[in-house]
C-alpha cells in the first residue's frame, strides 16, 4: 500500500541502528527525505549513504549527543535547512540501564531519564514550530512496552517510557487541532544490541548463561520469537503517514501480545 508519504521530510533520532535506522530506511522507501540523528558520526554516514544509494532520496547524517540539552535547536535547524522543511519527527533515542534496583545508581537514573524522556521533550519543543507550519505534521514517539507493563530489570527506562506515554497524550490534546498529530509505538523486545544487554543482566541475576536467559525468555512469549527492528518500523511509518489521519494520542503496542493489559 502506498502510504502517501512521497516528498515528505522526516527527522529520526536514535537512527544509527535498530528501530531508528529501520524506520529511516522504510520512510525512505516511501519517498521521504530523511535526516538521521545519533552520536556515532561514522555509522550515521554509512547508514545515510546506504539509504540514498538504495532509494534515491536525500539522507542527511546529523551527529549529536542528545544527552546535551544545548544541541536540540541546532539539530532541528540543520535538518530543516538540509531538507527544506520538516513534516515528520520520530523520537527514538534513548538507552536504559538494566539490573536490579540495588545495582542502579542515582547517576544512572538521572542519565537514562535525561536522554529518553527529556530528549523527547526537547526535540519536540525544537521541532514543533516547523511541524505546525505544514498544517499536517506528525510526531511518532517510540517508548517501549515497559511504560505500560512494569519490567523488574528495566526500572529507569520503564519510568521514562511511562512518562512519554503521558507526555504524548497530553501534547496531542494541545496541538491536534492545529494540524500536528502525535502517536506512540510501544515495542517489546526487538533483536538489537540493547536486547543482548538485557539478557546479560538477566543471566547475572538468574545465575545462568546469556543464551540460557534468552531461551527462558522466549519460553514465556505468546509468540515465541523476537521480531526485527523493521517489524516495528512498519507501525512507525503508518502512524507518520496520511493513512493514519484520524489516529491522535493513540498508542500502538507492537509486542506480540506480551503486554497483558486490555
Amino acid at each position: 500500500m502506498d502510504l502517501g508519504l512521497k516528498g515528505k521530510r522526516a527527522l529520526i533520532s536514535g537512527a544509527s541502528d535498530g528501530i531508528g535506522l529501520a524506520a529511516a530506511e522504510l520512510l525512505a522507501e516511501e519517498g521521504v527525505d530523511v535526516a538521521l540523528v545519533a552520536r556515532r558520526a561514522n555509522v550515521l554516514k554509512e547508514g545515510c549513504d546506504s539509504i540514498a544509494s538504495k532509494t534515491g532520496v536525500k539522507a542527511v547524517p546529523l551527529a549529536a549527543d542528545l544527552s546535551d540539552k544545548s544541541v536540540f535547536d541546532a539539530v532541528v535547524n540543520d535538518a530543516v535547512d538540509e531538507l527544506g522543511g520538516l513534516d515528520i519527527l520520530i523520537n527514538n533515542a534513548g538507552a536504559s540501564s538494566f539490573g536490579g534496583f540495588g545495582d542502579i545508581t542515582d547517576e544512572q537514573w538521572v542519565a537514562d531519564i535525561n536522554l529518553k524522556l527529556f530528549g523527547f521533550i526537547r526535540m519536540t519543543r525544537a521541532a514543533l514550530p516547523h511541524l505546525l507550519k505544514t498544517g499536517s505534521g506528525r510526531i511518532v514517539n517510540v517508548a517501549g512496552n515497559s511504560g505500560k507493563q512494569a519490567l523488574e530489570y528495566h526500572m529507569p527506562g520503564a519510568a521514562a517510557n511511562a512518562a512519554i506515554l503521558n507526555f504524548s497524550k497530553s501534547l496531542s490534546l494541545q496541538v491536534g487541532a492545529q494540524g500536528v498529530i502525535i502517536n506512540t509505538v510501544c515495542p517489546g523486545p526487538v533483536r538489537t544490541a540493547r536486547l543482548v544487554k538485557q539478557f546479560a543482566a538477566n543471566a547475572r541475576d538468574w545465575n545462568c548463561t546469556p543464551e540460557e536467559a534468552e531461551e527462558r525468555f522466549l519460553a514465556g512469549l505468546p509468540l515465541p520469537y523476537i521480531p526485527s527492528a523493521r517489524d516495528i518500523a512498519y507501525s512507525i511509518a503508518f502512524l507518520a503517514s496520511p493513512r493514519a489521519a484520524y489516529l491522535n494520542g493513540t498508542t500502538i503496542t507492537n509486542d506480540g501480545g506480551i503486554t497483558r493489559a486490555v
